[in-house]
């Protein structure tokens, strides 16, 4: 079993498309709504999905060909390391524990796959070590 966050964009003429429901019933995937957003306009969802691999890419392959675009959360999040302190800011303000310390060596880690794209790291990284790199 496999999770991976995606952002998912839809316009107007998706929003009477479930989504969620294509993804459990087509491809056996579970979606686990992180944030939504969702508007006369459109909107995104901020998903965690779960299931096998092959299952999420051919769901987000479907989605994509209706008209719901899907973005990994994992590609957003950025960090470079020259400018990075290891001051553990971003530690104690993400809510998902992407962030750990090496307790051996003193260094943050970044575990991206966790990333929930709350921006929380990126606001409070003295340095500016820590962006998102495009609009969630």
């Amino acid at each position: 079993m496999t999770e991976r966050k995606y952002k998912l964009r839809f316009g107007d003429k998706n929003l009477d498309d479930s989504a969620s429901y294509i993804l459990v019933s087509k491809y056996n995937v579970t979606p686990i709504i992180l944030q939504a957003r969702v508007d006369g306009g459109g909107g995104h969802l901020l998903l965690s999905l779960r299931g096998e691999e092959k299952n999420i890419k051919d769901a987000t392959e479907h989605l994509n060909s209706i008209g719901i675009r899907t973005e990994p959360v994992e590609d957003h999040l950025k960090r470079e390391e020259e400018l990075c302190i290891d001051c553990g800011s971003c530690i104690s303000v993400c809510p998902a524990e992407a962030f750990s310390l090496d307790l051996s060596t003193w260094d943050v880690r970044l575990d991206a796959k966790k990333c929930i794209a709350c921006g929380l790291c990126v606001t409070t990284c003295p340095t500016h070590a820590v962006t998102l790199s495009k609009d969630l």
